[in-house]
């Protein structure tokens, strides 16, 4: 008997992460996925298990890089692969990655343009935060985490593709439709534009602890012409 896809993704619902080193998933050869895609439009809901192993933890990488958000990565990738299932018994042409990456971005940005209506951390009293427990970051992680964000989305997308999800540039610049050199090139600028950024976060930090430190400094001369008044 035929699984329905709902069982499908029942059995395959993607597991929590809570690492925040990326893993790269290993290499996929794209006509070895598009064959995969095409049994499972036709109804083999094995190469579908196939296609979900092969991609469900570089997309968790890509989404979580984009909301920040285990849980809501979570939902995401699960929604992506809902919209796969959606497709089976039509007819498809366009290749498997570009296809996953176009979902994931979609459904990304939405996430994102539909949180902002939602209140901010600092408006939820504390003992309502998240408490999931993951590795403490570096110092310098947690400025990259910060700076990225910043990043045009264009870089930003190539560099969370390449140096958290894993994918090598010839599948970004499948999923994208452009040339690898154009994909290399927009990698190398969004990891100099990111150092800059992290640079100039640095300077502000340290600028603000000599300040800091100056201000807690005691006031030598204004004690002196006290005691010279008495």
């Amino acid at each position: 008997m035929t699984e329905q896809p709902n069982d499908i993704m029942l059995k395959k619902r993607p597991a929590a992460h809570h690492s925040s080193v990326a893993v790269a998933s290993t290499t996929t050869e794209p006509n070895e996925d598009q064959l995969l895609f095409q049994r499972f439009l036709r109804g083999d809901d094995s190469a579908f298990m196939q296609m979900f192993d092969r991609h469900t933890h570089r997309l968790y990488l890509y989404c979580m890089k984009f909301v920040n958000d285990h849980e809501r990565a979570e939902d995401l990738v699960h929604d992506i692969w809902e919209r796969v299932i959606r497709l089976r018994g039509t007819e498809q042409q366009a290749p498997l990655l570009p296809l996953l990456y176009r979902i994931a971005r979609n459904l990304c940005l939405n996430n994102i343009r539909d949180a902002k209506a939602h209140a901010s951390l600092e408006a939820i009293p504390e003992s309502r935060h998240p408490t999931t427990s993951i590795r403490e970051m570096s110092q310098h992680e947690e400025l990259v985490v910060q700076a990225l964000p910043r990043l045009p989305i264009q870089q930003r997308e190539v560099l969370i593709l390449h140096a958290y999800s894993g994918y090598s540039f010839e599948e970004i610049a499948e999923m994208l439709g452009e040339q690898v050199g154009a994909v290399r090139t927009r990698a190398w600028r969004a990891r100099a534009q990111l150092a800059r950024l992290v640079a100039a976060m640095i300077e502000i930090d340290d600028a603000w602890m000599n300040n800091n430190n100056r201000s807690n400094e005691p006031n030598g001369s204004t004690e002196g012409i006290q005691e010279e008044e008495q």
